[in-house]
């Protein structure tokens, strides 16, 4: 649905466009029954909850205001109301996680996707409206949203998906309850929203690394590195060593990668020409980058000397992800937990390895 908010004076207009393609509007709380109409979820259940487009972050930052003033169910006993500010509540906080399926804006997906010529960052919701026949008003943006859109889907975002519906379900309960969804939270609930964002960004990151025009603005921001392998896997066992093309690559020792023979905006090839590893060691030699990776896996494809590869990150496991979860929630259910005493650890003395001690003096001396 078509979402559209600004101030008038101290107070928020909202305006949406629903399924029916009937405009609801108000003001304050007549703006969130006005969501909540168009919405369908009058009655208090937000159902799988509708997707809000909007033209830019002042709409979301509209929004926020207005939800937060009528989100206590003992100063509104209205439930239209209320479920409007649980949606917009919902959305304002899944607007901050990148990849999400809660909010679109469309403004940020066009300036991500497409190329106009117009000077950077001058290019408004106008000039953007006239490139893809969206009219003016909140209507117009479900036809802006339907041109950016159109197209693949990025892979790899399942899991956003099931956060939203997650978080979705917090803001049901808080409904059905009759109670504030904007109140202090456990220190477990607040914990696992804090690793929500930070997963979303990790996964919305490796997702736009799938794209192989994003590949190739890779190489240019350091998050992609190709080049030349300089010793193959034949004579150095599990490890291969790459000439990259550039030096401000982001690798670092001990990271994560993955690779294939071939160059950034090529298809990724089956898993006959793949591999993974770890990276050992990056080193300038001659003006020349030279990144070691090491840890090969025997199934995977080594490389060999001449053969031009691209590398980068690898993404986050989901497993991994969410055995991560588990871990921290049961840690904040312990009585006896640090975390859920809320209490900082006290400091333990133990021996330092001498070469850590080395490596952390003052070289200057």
């Amino acid at each position: 649905m078509a979402v559209a908010a600004h101030r008038v004076g101290a107070a928020v207009r909202v305006q949406a466009v629903g399924p029916d393609q009937r405009l609801h509007a108000g003001v304050g709380a007549e703006g969130l029954a006005a969501l909540a109409r168009a919405a369908g979820c009058v009655n208090g259940d937000l159902g799988s909850g509708a997707t809000a487009v909007v033209d830019g972050g002042a709409t979301v930052a509209a929004l926020a205001s207005v939800a937060t003033s009528h989100a206590d169910p003992a100063r509104c006993d209205r439930v239209d109301v209320l479920a409007g500010s649980a949606l917009a509540g919902w959305w304002v906080e899944r607007a901050a996680h990148p990849g999400n399926s809660a909010v679109a804006d469309v403004l940020a997906v066009s300036r991500q996707r497409f190329v106009v010529g117009t000077v950077p960052c001058q290019d408004s919701a106008v000039v953007w409206r006239g490139v893809f026949g969206a009219p003016d008003g909140v209507a117009g943006l479900l036809r802006w949203h339907e041109g950016v859109t159109s197209g693949p889907v990025l892979p790899g975002l399942d899991m956003l998906r099931d956060d939203d519906d997650w978080l979705l379900g917090r803001y049901q309960e808080a409904v059905t309850e009759g109670r504030s969804w904007d109140v202090p939270e456990t220190l477990g609930l607040a914990a696992m929203r804090l690793r929500s964002r930070c997963d979303a960004a990790d996964l919305y990151d490796a997702a736009l690394l799938s794209d192989p025009l994003w590949r190739a603005r890779g190489v240019h921001t350091g998050h992609v590195c190709t080049g030349q392998v300089v010793i193959g896997a034949g004579s150095a066992g599990n490890r291969v060593t790459v000439a990259a093309g550039r030096l401000d690559t982001r690798l670092r020792s001990g990271s994560s990668v993955i690779g294939w023979v071939g160059e950034p905006v090529s298809a990724r090839p089956g898993a006959e020409a793949r591999f993974s590893g770890e990276v050992v060691t990056t080193e300038v030699e001659s003006g020349v980058l030279h990144v070691t990776i090491g840890g090969l896996k025997r199934a995977d494809y080594r490389p060999a000397a001449s053969e031009t590869v691209t590398v980068l990150s690898a993404p986050p496991s989901e497993s991994t992800i969410r055995s991560n979860r588990v871990v921290v929630s049961r840690l904040y259910r312990q009585k006896y937990s640090w975390l859920s005493q809320g209490s900082t650890p006290v400091a333990v003395r133990r021996d330092v390895p001498l070469a850590v001690i080395i490596a952390a003096a003052d070289n200057d001396e």
